[in-house]
C-alpha cells in the first residue's frame, strides 16, 4: 500500500482510506499506557494524560479475496500511525514486545515491516533467561524500507521525525504479544531523548545490569528472509505469492 494511493493523512495524524480498502477503527496507544516505560531522569517528570501516541489498524485488506487468503494463511496486514513529538524528553515510540515462541520450537514468531511514510527506527533487543539485555541495535528506515524482526528478538519502534511515522506489518495471526519483559525493566534498553542542551542522545536504562554498545544499521544492510522489489510493498508481495511468508506461520 501507498501514501496518497491507498491511503491519506488527515488533520488528527489518523488514516482516510481510498476506495475499497476496508480497516477497521484504530487502537489506540495513549501517553498514560506508556507511563511505565519512560526515560527515568526528566525534571519535571511529565504527566502521562490521554493524548495519543499512536494508532493501530489491525487486519486491512483491499477485497475479499485477500480477505480469505490472509484469513487462509493465518497471516494479518497491520497499519500503525506513530504521531511526531516527544513525550517529555524522549521521542514518541511503541510500548514494545516479545512474541512468543511457535509451538514445538525454541524460535518466536518473527514479523515483517514496511515504512509507507516517515521514518523509523527500530530497536532490536534480545534477552538473557533471568530478563537482562544480552544485544541491542537499532536499524534506520526510511519511507519504501523493510524491515524484518528475527525469532527471539523484542522490539520498539520509535519516531524520530517531524512527520508522522506510517508503517505497515505482517505477522502471524495466531498469538498474542508480550509486554512483560519490557515493562518489568521500565523499559527497552536504551532510551532516545532530546536532552535540556537540544542534543539528541541515546541513553541506556539503569534497570538492565548490562549497559552495551549501541549499533546503528540502515534498513537496506539488514537481512532480509524474501527477495522483494524495492517498488513492491509487503501486501503486494504477499497477495502476490503468499507462500514466500510462510516463515510467518
Amino acid at each position: 500500500m501507498k501514501h496518497g494511493v491507498d491511503f491519506t493523512i488527515n488533520d488528527q495524524n489518523m488514516l482516510d482510506f481510498i476506495g475499497d480498502i476496508k480497516a477497521p477503527r484504530p487502537a489506540i496507544r495513549r501517553f498514560r499506557d506508556a507511563a511505565n516505560i519512560l526515560y527515568p531522569y526528566q525534571k519535571p517528570e511529565p504527566k502521562p494524560d490521554k493524548s495519543p501516541l499512536y494508532y493501530m489498524y489491525r487486519a486491512i485488506y483491499k477485497n475479499d479475496e485477500d480477505k480469505k487468503m490472509f484469513k487462509d494463511e493465518g497471516i494479518r496486514y497491520d497499519i500503525t500511525v506513530i504521531l511526531p513529538g516527544f513525550m517529555g524528553e524522549e521521542f514518541i515510540k511503541t510500548v514494545g514486545h516479545f512474541h512468543p515462541k511457535k509451538e514445538g520450537s525454541d524460535d518466536t514468531y518473527p514479523e515483517y515491516y514496511e515504512v509507507l511514510h516517515g521514518e523509523a527506527l527500530y530497536l532490536f533487543q534480545k534477552n538473557t533467561p533471568d530478563g537482562d539485555v544480552e544485544e541491542v541495535f537499532i536499524v534506520t528506515a526510511k519511507e519504501g524500507d523493510k524491515v524484518y524482526i528475527d525469532p527471539n528478538y523484542g522490539h520498539i519502534t520509535i519516531n524520530p521525525g517531524k512527520n508522522p511515522l506510517v508503517m505497515a506489518n505482517l505477522v502471524s495471526d495466531d498469538f498474542s504479544s508480550d509486554y512483560k519483559p519490557i515493562e518489568e525493566k521500565k523499559g527497552a534498553a536504551y532510551f532516545y531523548i532530546k536532552n535540556n542542551l537540544g542534543e539528541l542522545e541515546f541513553v541506556p536504562n539503569p534497570n538492565y545490569k548490562n549497559t552495551l554498545s549501541l549499533n546503528l544499521m540502515p534498513a537496506e544492510k539488514k537481512d532480509q528472509p524474501v527477495d522483494i522489489d524495492a517498488d513492491v510493498g509487503l501486501y503486494e508481495a504477499f497477495v502476490n505469492k503468499p507462500e514466500d511468508f510462510s516463515f510467518l506461520k
